[in-house]
């Protein structure tokens, strides 16, 4: 007999609008450039090619989001990152459910953090309300065998991952980390648009 779904939630439909707006508007002027440019010089063909390219990875992108989700079952708390593959915790292995309210950054709102560890204090599982609705993480909790512990003075986010040691993703408290791979998208970016400038013959530097 198949697992009976007890909760199930998913992300604010308002961050796919977001974000899909977000890429429509950083799409615009660019390519608007370049193809008022390449239809001058009859080669618009490879910024059609580009520009499917890039709507292609935009989709596939926005659809996954679509897949993320959280659920308790009655044997097992399951869920599925935009990033990350389905994530599987048997309700036996759960030793300590906990609510903590932070501070992310500066922003004066705060974000409440759902984690649960196993009986050696290791993470399980998390989440992060910033992007559910408002009470969704206190259903998922409510919904698992142990009692609730819940923090209701907020904390600055580098004291949430101080306080409990492990509850961190591998990007959150690596900054110099964030840092290049934000590079080498930005560098990844600026190449590829040199390339097709190349390509359509527009100056891509500065006349000595």
């Amino acid at each position: 007999m198949s697992d009976r779904v007890v909760v199930r939630v998913t992300p604010r439909r308002s961050l796919l609008t977001t974000a899909f707006i977000s890429i429509v508007l950083a799409m615009i002027p660019v390519f608007g450039v370049l193809y008022w440019f390449s239809l001058e010089h009859d080669s618009w063909i490879v910024v059609f090619i580009v520009h499917l390219g890039v709507l292609v990875l935009a989709a596939a992108t926005l659809i996954r989001q679509l897949t993320v989700f959280s659920a308790v079952t009655s044997t097992e708390l399951i869920g599925r990152g935009i990033f990350s593959p389905l994530i599987r915790v048997p309700l036996s292995d759960i030793a300590s459910v906990d609510l903590i309210e932070t501070y992310i950054g500066q922003a004066p709102e705060t974000a409440t953090q759902l984690l649960v560890r196993d009986s050696e204090g290791r993470r399980l599982f998390r989440m992060r309300g910033n992007f559910y609705e408002p009470g969704d993480l206190q259903r998922i909790a409510a919904a698992l065998p142990v009692k609730t512990q819940a923090i209701t003075e907020p904390i600055p986010i580098v004291e949430f991952f101080r306080t409990y040691p492990g509850s961190a993703y591998w990007f959150e408290h690596r900054p110099v980390l964030r840092a290049v791979v934000f590079a080498l998208a930005l560098v990844a970016a600026l190449g590829i648009g040199a390339w097709v400038m190349t390509i359509l013959g527009m100056p891509v530097g500065l006349s000595s």
